[in-house]
């Protein structure tokens, strides 16, 4: 398997890692609640305690969600290089490296888990370099002549956008339920990144609707 080869199928390994160990982590957790949570809840470190073998044994979530977010940004990278080497736009690169920014705030969060600082700030810069990408990357399709792909990879970054939207304007109090909007956002931007590796491997090629 040659280097470009090897890249693309980081794009499909890193979402599959982040799936499988957030998912683990909220099934682990007894305390998690999706209408109530944030992700990062699942990799809280509480007040008092400190990370030792049998805080970590106790506690498997905690090793599941802040491990699988270092591992998932870390395996990603050289999906983001093979974004770069492919483009055929410069917007297209740009993008790449909002991507590469993303995966690498992604990771921080896991570095950065609650209560250190700046989890906060590591959280927000994943989800708009998130959607800032696909506005990004997608434009430069669309401009390179990748028109239908281009589209519906600026549609995403809208529809993870309006999941945001959504989810503030319908708070009341207290902040609810922040896994929901973020995984909206974690399915659309490790989605796209599987479909996109798939297309950069042949195993399947995109349908004709999409590749032009």
């Amino acid at each position: 398997m040659d280097r470009r080869t090897s890249a693309a199928a980081t794009g499909l390994i890193a979402p599959a890692i982040a799936a499988v160990t957030i998912l683990a982590a909220t099934l682990v957790d007894p305390g998690f609640v999706w209408a109530d949570d944030a992700l990062s809840n699942l990799g809280e470190l509480p007040a008092g305690e400190s990370v030792t073998l049998s805080f970590l044994v106790d506690t498997p979530q905690f090793a599941l969600f802040n491990g699988g977010l270092i591992l998932t940004g870390l395996v990603g990278l050289p999906f983001a290089w093979r974004l770069w080497v492919d483009a055929d736009h410069p917007l297209q690169r740009v993008g790449a490296a909002q991507f590469a920014g993303a995966l690498i705030a992604l990771a921080l969060v896991g570095v950065y888990y609650i209560p250190r600082d700046p989890h906060g700030a590591v959280a927000i810069a994943h989800y708009l370099l998130g959607i800032v990408f696909m506005w990004t990357h997608g434009t430069g399709s669309v401009l390179a002549g990748r028109t239908r792909w281009g589209l519906v990879t600026i549609w995403l970054g809208i529809v993870h956008l309006v999941a945001w939207l959504v989810w503030a304007a319908l708070l009341t109090g207290q902040i609810p339920g922040l896994a929901i909007p973020e995984t909206v956002g974690a399915l659309i931007f490790g989605g796209w990144s599987a479909v996109a590796a798939r297309e950069k491997l042949d195993w399947p090629p995109l349908p004709d609707t999409l590749d032009r």
